[in-house]
């Protein structure tokens, strides 16, 4: 399995839930991201029929999370989205994008109880989303 692999193999999201289906790059302090999900009904993140890109969020929590699982507190570990600052809804609606969505995540601190990332949600060379979000993350096994 490799780096990449393994990063979303140590999230704690399983299922459906997992909403990004591949980890494009990963270095020490960036991760990049694909999700293509997004455009079928039973999309976890849909109230009713539409996905609003607020929504869209927990994509740049994910990519955070898989990335400090790799390089902050190596290892599976449980998490929970303690805050967002500074998001910025700049496409009101993700319905019209049928492209893959792109998620950067960057690195701002990991300490080892949690992480500070900033990231951005691209579709169709549109940026959708962008904002900061604090982790909670524990090693699963501590």
């Amino acid at each position: 399995m490799s780096v990449t692999e393994d990063a979303l193999a140590r999230m704690p999201h399983k299922g459906t839930m997992l909403l990004i289906e591949r980890v494009e790059r990963m270095e020490a302090g960036r991760i990049s991201c694909l999700a293509r999900d997004h455009c079928t009904p039973d999309y976890p993140l849909r109230v009713g029929s539409r996905l609003m890109s607020v929504a869209l969020v927990e994509l740049g929590a994910q990519a955070a999370a898989a990335h400090a699982s790799v390089h902050g507190i190596a290892g599976a570990h449980t998490g929970l989205l303690l805050s967002l600052r500074g998001v910025e809804v700049l496409l009101a609606e993700a319905d019209g994008i049928a492209a893959p969505l792109a998620i950067e995540a960057g690195r701002i601190e990991t300490t080892e109880a949690g992480a500070h990332y900033r990231f951005t949600i691209e579709g169709e060379g549109r940026k959708m989303l962008k904002g900061e979000a604090m982790l909670s993350m524990q090693a699963v096994g501590r």
